[in-house]
């Protein structure tokens, strides 16, 4: 097991990693396997073999969206918040806001994959979060009913319920569908909500539904962490209608926007 292989051991394989040739990479990570990462006193079982997520925390000590995932860190520490993130992948978003958020918080953690919602189980009972954290093992859509779940490559990270190209598709698996609109009545229970959304492109499908009905009245969060890197697949200008809605954009990075709505 990696747990069990020295510290001076573990930093050179990362360094033969970072620096090897992508076969060199391939024959790394076949000898590799899950081990336990602590930083800021937030604890992570990852498996580097078949995530990028997961990849990244091993290599670096910490999540990649470290500066997404402070700007949400700030806005819930010590609030009655809820959270939903829809695309919980391992948790790297999920464990964090659990721990820094107050009192009366709850995070919902949207994961479909039974994979990824085995090992975001894990670490949400390693950072002792079982009161706080619910795991739906569903994926967001704009109705209730079922989708397939594409996987690409070997990043379960990149799962998505978009078409996936043949050569790069290695399998899809059926999985269970929900509105968001059938979780926001809980907002009414706390101070402030926030939606971080990751879905691989099909961020319209969940969010247009909510943006179209704001219009008329309808609900909104008070702050949205988007993946905005597949932009290009959407058939909408998704961040306008965000703007539109009455939000304001305040951070752009490692492939996010972050939109607080104004007061």
């Amino acid at each position: 097991m990696m747990d069990q292989i020295k510290a001076a051991d573990m930093d050179t394989l990362r360094d033969r990693f970072r620096n090897g040739t992508s076969k060199e990479r391939a024959a790394i990570n076949a000898t590799l396997s899950p081990v336990e990462i602590e930083f800021a006193d937030i604890r992570m079982v990852v498996d580097p073999r078949d995530n990028y997520t997961e990849t990244c925390i091993w290599l670096e000590g910490y999540p990649p969206e470290l500066k997404s995932l402070l700007a949400l860190v700030q806005l819930v520490e010590d609030r009655n918040v809820l959270v939903l993130d829809i695309g919980a992948n391992c948790g790297a978003f999920t464990i964090p806001l659990g721990l820094a958020s107050g009192d009366g918080s709850r995070v919902v953690a949207f994961e479909p994959n039974p994979v990824m919602i085995g090992r975001l189980a894990t670490n949400i009972q390693l950072n002792d979060l079982h009161s706080k954290v619910r795991i739906e093992g569903c994926a967001l859509s704009d109705r209730d009913g079922e989708a397939v779940l594409n996987f690409r490559g070997h990043n379960y990270g990149q799962a998505s319920l978009k078409r996936v190209q043949p050569r790069q598709r290695t399998g899809g698996l059926l999985v269970p569908t929900r509105p968001l609109s059938a979780f926001t009545d809980a907002a009414k229970n706390h101070d402030l909500t926030v939606i971080k959304i990751d879905v691989e492109g099909a961020e319209e499908v969940v969010l247009n539904p909510m943006l179209d009905g704001a219009a008329d009245g309808g609900w909104l969060p008070d702050a949205i962490l988007i993946e905005v890197r597949h932009a290009h697949q959407w058939q909408t200008d998704l961040c306008a209608k965000i703007l539109a809605a009455g939000f304001e954009e305040t951070l752009q990075a490692e492939g996010n926007a972050l939109y607080i709505k104004k007061k």
